[in-house]
């Protein structure tokens, strides 16, 4: 049967390609002002196509780097070879559904949204219909949606469909071609929450461990609550980051296998996650903790979706950030134990992290192409590579000259058994700050200095040293 039809009528969003179209482009609409918000909401009650037309004057998409089906692609490619006029019917725009056509160069007809006419469900179908009249065809699709078209077609092509019409399809001899991903949605989820990270907010216990509170159970606990807290919000700003980073991401050599950039996690999950994780770090912290660190939570929050849609595209603006975003870890581990928060401990967090920060943008700039002289969604270029590496190493000497200081006070003189064993803490941080410096130098460090600190074994036993020291010069009488 499958032989004898002409037409292979292909959908774009979710099974062309693993995105949708309309979706991606309100987040970059929305990604310059937030605000936007308000407008987008009047477009939509005029209806659906206007909004789509509207955004589709505004925004603008890159086709090339799109997360496309490419088994499907090389399907189609197939039909078109044995003689089947291929056509792209999308209720995305008519704008982006011709440069998806115009960069893929494998379909003889676009159908697609225009004007007041969105072309979704009955009237895709109705479309068809008077496009090709009674012809048989095939559909290519992927949701519940195409299900009318599905049954009103001779011949059956799925991806990723739901079970339920693979299976009737299947009952009525319509299927001649399906892909199922391979990648789970639930660890897609998960990967996009990005676990590993939240080794980031282990400086929440650092404040329990310089005032020596750590015997403390219910100090403890509520430390363990306040990780759980903040982890659970930056697992937010990761979904939140990412789905306004698409088109850069896209585009970065390791940053274009992140779920939501890929395609393995749908845009909808993307934004339960980015607003549902934030909402349920609040409930907990409202529920358990002291309105102080709920009062840095919330500062946490703000400054990182300002550094979202704003901050991070400003140059220095976005290292201070990142630095004050660490720093406020620091602080929100004091604010939820109730202990006195040293300004020793503050500003040479301040300095260390400032020194990561350029790093991070220093590794971005090294590894531009050399056809590319700037990197995208940031403030910097290539030639800013030299500076940022002078200005980080210059921070980090800084930190540990105040750790130098700090070991010199009266505080210090009279809280350890054993003082001058600190002096330790000097040559460790050095040799640390040296060490993932000179890695970053020779390009040993992929993309994020904290990730790669996790997995690297001089920066493991640096920790460790770094616990010894603290207890032999707190406990030890030498």
């Amino acid at each position: 049967m499958f032989e004898n039809v002409k037409y292979v009528v292909v959908d774009l969003d979710g099974t062309l390609v693993r995105t949708d179209l309309f979706v991606e482009s309100l987040l970059r609409y929305l990604k310059g002002n937030p605000f936007k918000i308000f407008r987008l909401v009047l477009w939509l009650l005029k209806g659906r196509a206007y909004a789509k037309e509207k955004i589709a004057h505004l925004i603008k998409i890159d086709a090339e780097y799109l997360p496309y089906e490419e088994a499907l692609i090389a399907y189609l490619k197939q039909l078109k070879i044995q003689g089947k006029e291929i056509i792209l019917a999308t209720a995305s725009h008519r704008d982006y559904a011709n440069q998806v056509a115009e960069h893929l160069g494998i379909f003889d007809r676009v159908m697609a949204t225009e004007g007041n006419y969105n072309l979704k469900g009955s009237n895709k179908l109705a479309a068809i219909k008077e496009l090709i009249g009674d012809e048989e065809f095939a559909y290519a699709g992927d949701s519940a949606v195409d299900a009318p078209i599905w049954r009103a077609a001779a011949a059956n092509i799925m991806v990723n469909a739901p079970a339920q019409y693979v299976a009737e399809a299947e009952q009525n001899g319509k299927l001649v071609w399906q892909t199922k991903s391979e990648s789970s949605t639930l660890k897609a989820f998960v990967k996009e929450m990005r676990p590993h990270q939240y080794a980031k907010n282990v400086l929440i216990f650092v404040p329990l461990v310089t005032s020596h509170e750590y015997s403390d159970f219910i100090h403890l606990f509520l430390a363990l609550l306040a990780f759980v807290c903040f982890s659970f919000c930056a697992s937010g700003v990761y979904f939140l980051n990412d789905l306004l980073d698409l088109q850069e991401d896209r585009r970065h050599r390791s940053k274009r296998y992140r779920p939501i950039a890929s395609g393995a996690l749908p845009l909808p999950l993307g934004v339960a996650g980015a607003v549902g994780f934030p909402i349920l770090a609040f409930v907990l912290s409202l529920a358990f903790l002291p309105v102080a660190f709920v009062g840095v939570l919330l500062v946490y929050f703000a400054i990182t979706n300002a550094y979202s849609f704003l901050l991070k595209r400003i140059t220095t603006v976005d290292v201070m950030t990142l630095a004050i975003l660490y720093t406020l870890r620091v602080v929100a581990g004091a604010a939820a134990t109730d202990v006195e928060l040293s300004s020793w401990l503050i500003a040479f967090s301040v300095f260390i992290f400032v020194s990561l920060a350029f790093m991070k943008r220093y590794i971005e700039v090294a590894a531009l192409a050399e056809n590319d002289s700037k990197v995208r969604g940031r403030g910097y270029s290539s030639d800013d590579r030299e500076t940022m590496f002078g200005l980080g190493i210059t921070n980090f000497t800084a930190a540990v000259v105040i750790l130098a200081l700090y070991i010199n006070s009266p505080f210090v003189l009279s809280s350890y058994a054993s003082p001058e064993v600190l002096w330790l803490l000097c040559l460790v941080v050095l040799f640390w700050g040296n060490h993932i410096w000179v890695c970053a130098r020779r390009g040993e460090i992929p993309d994020d200095p904290v990730v790669f600190a996790i997995k690297d074994r001089a920066s493991q036993l640096v920790g460790v040293s770094f616990v010894v020291v603290l207890f032999l010069a707190k406990y030890i009488t030498f």
